[in-house]
């Protein structure tokens, strides 16, 4: 869940994510890839400087196994392609998927218009069977991530550990996959609201988000609801969507116990700048997963 127009270091984690099961397909925000993709785009290269710092520090793949010089990364839930793009013009090949065809094709123009000297692309493909279907290539990335909360759109322990098994495949040895999540304190959390605007051209977004807290006890209780208001202004006149959905909540001791039945292991916990760090019992955090042995 990527915030738009966010200073980085603010609120980091609470925004809505990029892709998630079909079944569960919210409308509004989801529904236009450009109004998304303008809500979501400012703060994308603090996003990217964040992972390049944690890329540089953690991928332990061979050189002799690659077809270059250059980490290869990949981006489950990659949206409007805003980072797989701005990855490719700084010399990093990337493939990034998401299930809306929409945001694809989005994401494809946007690749077509960057430029770069190296391969990148977006398909469709499912996070929960990404590599079974043949979206995904085995063992050839070096890099995967999946920011800002988009995880948290799997809701049930069993689409996450498929999620987690396809990365696994998906990945050389020695790469590495960073998951940017928020953790929750459940019985402890109020509701909140959060308030972004963006503009490009002569299109002004403004989004206020209301969030309800899980209460974390049983089924249904582990989902955060989340309630998304879009004003869109236009010279033709405003425009006013609104979408409800939920995003699957962890405690931290559930977050770790879902990563041990992965067949990836907990290397390293990071902020959202890039830089180790705790992971505390709640807030938003970038846990960065490798394989196990």
């Amino acid at each position: 869940m990527t915030p738009p127009a966010r200073p980085d270091t603010e609120h980091p984690g609470k925004q809505p994510g990029n892709s998630q099961p079909a079944d569960t397909q919210p409308v509004g925000l989801y529904a236009d890839a450009m109004i998304y993709d303008i809500l979501h785009t400012p703060g994308t290269a603090s996003e990217l400087d964040a992972l390049e710092r944690i890329a540089a520090r953690s991928v332990r793949t061979s050189p002799a196994q690659s077809k270059s010089d250059q980490q290869s990364w990949l981006e489950p839930a990659c949206g409007s392609g805003r980072c797989v793009s701005l990855a490719a013009s700084r010399g990093t090949p990337c493939v990034g998927f998401d299930l809306d065809e929409g945001m694809i094709a989005y994401a494809n123009d946007r690749l077509a218009r960057t430029d770069a000297e190296v391969d990148a692309s977006a398909v469709v493909a499912d996070m929960r069977t990404c590599v079974d279907d043949g979206a995904i290539p085995e063992a050839t990335f070096d890099f995967a991530f999946n920011t800002i909360n988009s995880f948290r759109h799997l809701m049930s322990d069993r689409d996450a550990i498929a999620h987690l098994e396809q990365i696994a495949r998906a990945l050389r040895p020695g790469g590495v996959y960073a998951v940017g999540l928020s953790t929750t304190a459940f019985g402890l959390e109020f509701p909140s609201e959060d308030v972004w605007h963006a503009a490009r051209g002569s299109v002004s977004i403004t989004q206020t988000v209301q969030y309800i807290p899980p209460t974390g006890k049983t089924g249904g209780a582990r989902a955060e609801r989340v309630l998304s208001h879009l004003m869109i202004e236009r010279p033709s006149g405003i425009e006013h969507r609104d979408s409800t959905y939920a995003l699957r909540a962890y405690s931290l001791d559930q977050w770790l116990a879902l990563i041990a039945e992965s067949p990836l292991g907990l290397i390293e916990v990071t902020d959202d700048a890039g830089h180790p760090c705790d992971p505390g019992e709640s807030g938003y955090r970038i846990y960065i997963l490798g394989a196990r042995g």
